[in-house]
C-alpha cells in the first residue's frame, strides 16, 4: 500500500507539472542551425547592416511575419530612460470576418515614466496558420480573414524597440464568422462554483460572451486575464515569456503580469500562491469594437485537505515537510501509520481538545470516528474533520515490537483558519 502522503502529494506534483507544461513559452531567438549561418549573422550584427533582416531571422525565428522599421544600435541609458515594459491595447479581441482594428502600444521605463513613442514596432503572427485567419499591417492594423475556431485564437506578438532595448506584449484575437450583436461579458463563477480558492488549488475560469436576450454567444472564448492592483503575488497564471537574444542586445522582452493561457486546453486555469486574503482577476475584451470588462474578487483560503503521517524515516511527521499543517475551517485531515505492517507498530494521535475533532462523512472505520485517533497499525489510515477555527496541538505516540521502532513520539499543530 502506498502511504497517503505519497499518494496525495504525488498527485499534486503531477498536477503542477502538467499545469507548468501547459504554460506557453513563445521563444524569440533560436540557435542558428549551422556555423555558416552563425558567422553570417555575426558579421551582420557587427556591421550594423540589415538589422531588420537579422531581427526577423534570429530574434523572431520560427514566427510567420516580421514587419516594421529596423532596430537601432544599443545606447547606454539610465533607468529613467530605459524601456521597462510595454502593454498592448486591446489585450483581447473578438472580431467577425471582415472586421479591422488597430493595435496600440504604450510603455513605461524602469522607473515608471510613461513611454508613448518608440524607435520601431514589429507585429509578428506567432503561428504559421495565423496568417490564414488574420493579417496585420506594418502600422498594426489587423484584418480578420477566416474564423479561428475553438481553442485556437490568433496570437499576435507586438515587439517595441527603444534605445537598443526590446520589450513585447501579446494580443489574443478570436475570429468568428459573424458578429454577436449586443454581447456582454461575464467571468463570474456559476453555482455550485464559488469565488473561494485554496492555497495551491487550481481553478478554471469560463468566460461567457453572449447576448442575454437572444442567447447567441461566442463559442469558447479565449481570454488572457489580468491581476488586480497589487494581486500579482497572490496568483500564478500564464504569461507569455520572451527569452533574451544573446547575439543581439535585447536583454529580455518582458511582459506585464497577466494570466490565462489562450493556446492550451487548460487555458483558463489559475493557481493560488498565497493562502489568505482576497485578490482580483480581471478580464478586458474588445468585442466587435465594443470594450467589455468584468472582474471577480476571490477569497483565498488554506487547503481543504492535508495529511500527517508517522513513519520510519526519522520518526517524523510528513505533510508539506512540517509538523505544522494548515486547514480551512471544515477541512479534512488524513492520519496514517506509515510503517509496514510486518513491523508490528501502532500509532495513536492525542489532541489537546479532542471534543472539537469531528467525524468525516462517512466516518473512519479504524482509529475511532471522532476525537483522538487510536491504535492505527501498519499503513492504516483514519480521517477527521476540523470545523472550528483554532490551533489543535497533538502528540503522536508509537509502540511496536521490532527494534528500533518500539517507541517514539512526535508533536505537531493543526492550524484551522
Amino acid at each position: 500500500m502506498t502511504p497517503i502522503h505519497e499518494r496525495v502529494w504525488e498527485r499534486d506534483t503531477a498536477f503542477r507539472n502538467d499545469s507548468e507544461g501547459r504554460h506557453m513559452n513563445a521563444h524569440i531567438g533560436r540557435s542558428v542551425r549551422n556555423t555558416t549561418d552563425a558567422m553570417t549573422l555575426s558579421k551582420r550584427v557587427m556591421m550594423g547592416a540589415m538589422m531588420c533582416a537579422a531581427l526577423c531571422t534570429v530574434a523572431l525565428a520560427g514566427l510567420t511575419a516580421c514587419m516594421g522599421d529596423k532596430g537601432v544600435a544599443p545606447v547606454a541609458q539610465g533607468p529613467s530612460a530605459t524601456l521597462g515594459v510595454v502593454r498592448v491595447s486591446p489585450l483581447n479581441a473578438v472580431m467577425a470576418v471582415g472586421d479591422t482594428m488597430s493595435v496600440h502600444l504604450t510603455g513605461r521605463t524602469l522607473t515608471g515614466e510613461s513611454v508613448t513613442t518608440f524607435d520601431s514596432i514589429q507585429y509578428v503572427l506567432e503561428n504559421s496558420t495565423d496568417s490564414l485567419r488574420a493579417s496585420v499591417s506594418s502600422s498594426g492594423v489587423v484584418t480578420a480573414l477566416t474564423p479561428s475556431g475553438n481553442n485556437s485564437p490568433v496570437l499576435l506578438q507586438v515587439v517595441a524597440f527603444k534605445g537598443g532595448v526590446a520589450r513585447a506584449d501579446q494580443v489574443i484575437i478570436q475570429v468568428t464568422a459573424t458578429a454577436v450583436p449586443g454581447a456582454t461579458l461575464s467571468i463570474q463563477p456559476v453555482a455550485p462554483d464559488s469565488n473561494r480558492l485554496c492555497l495551491g488549488c487550481s481553478k478554471r475560469i469560463n468566460p461567457v460572451i453572449r447576448n442575454p436576450t437572444t442567447g447567441q454567444r461566442v463559442s469558447n472564448p479565449s481570454i488572457r486575464f489580468e491581476y488586480g492592483p497589487g494581486d500579482s503575488t497572490k496568483f500564478r497564471c500564464y504569461s507569455p515569456n520572451f527569452e533574451a537574444t544573446a547575439t543581439l542586445t535585447i536583454p529580455q522582452l518582458n511582459l506585464p503580469a497577466k494570466c490565462g493561457d489562450p493556446n492550451r486546453t487548460g487555458q483558463r486555469n489559475i493557481i493560488t500562491v498565497t493562502d489568505k486574503g482576497t485578490g482580483w482577476i480581471v478580464a478586458n475584451v474588445l468585442v466587435y469594437g465594443v470594450p467589455l470588462r468584468d472582474s471577480v474578487q476571490y477569497t483565498l483560503t488554506n487547503q481543504p485537505v492535508s495529511s500527517v503521517q508517522f513513519d520510519p524515516w526519522g520518526l517524523g511527521s510528513i505533510s508539506n515537510g512540517s509538523t505544522d499543517q494548515y486547514l480551512a475551517p471544515g477541512g479534512l485531515m488524513y492520519f496514517q501509520n506509515g510503517f509496514p505492517p510486518e513491523l508490528g507498530t501502532s500509532v495513536t494521535w492525542t489532541f489537546d481538545n479532542p471534543d472539537a475533532v469531528t467525524a468525516d462523512d462517512p466516518p473512519s472505520d479504524v482509529g475511532g470516528t471522532t476525537g483522538n485517533v487510536v491504535g492505527l497499525t501498519g499503513y492504516q489510515l483514519a480521517t477527521r474533520r476540523f470545523m472550528t477555527p483554532g490551533v489543535y496541538n497533538y502528540t503522536a505516540t508509537l509502540t511496536g515490537t521490532t527494534p528500533p521502532w518500539t517507541s517514539g513520539t512526535i508533536t505537531g499543530r493543526i492550524h484551522v483558519e
